[in-house]
């Protein structure tokens, strides 16, 4: 079992459970399963992100109990919705 954090410096981590152990080979991340997803962050939701968007702008993630779509909330107190995983640069106008 893995989980994943953001942290304040935008930085996605990955741990194994019960361990705490982070994981950093891209190769055994790229073949995790994911249960849920509430990251901003990480290549499977690079879409998420506008153009020259700030940091902060998006708020939230997460992921339908389907797997198949996204939502989030942003600075602008608009909620989207894509398709999951999210992976083309710019999705988000």
């Amino acid at each position: 079992s893995h989980f994943q954090v953001s942290t304040g410096a935008y930085k996605r981590q990955v741990h194994e459970v019960p361990l705490g152990k982070q994981i950093t080979d891209p190769a055994v991340i790229e073949k995790i399963t994911w249960a849920t997803w509430t990251s901003i962050l990480g290549d499977e939701v690079i879409g998420i992100w506008p153009r020259n968007a700030d940091k902060a702008d998006v708020n939230c993630a997460c992921v339908t109990h389907a797997g198949l779509n996204i939502v989030t909330g942003d600075d602008f107190g608009l909620v989207k919705l894509f398709d999951f995983p999210c992976t083309e640069k710019f999705v988000s106008a």
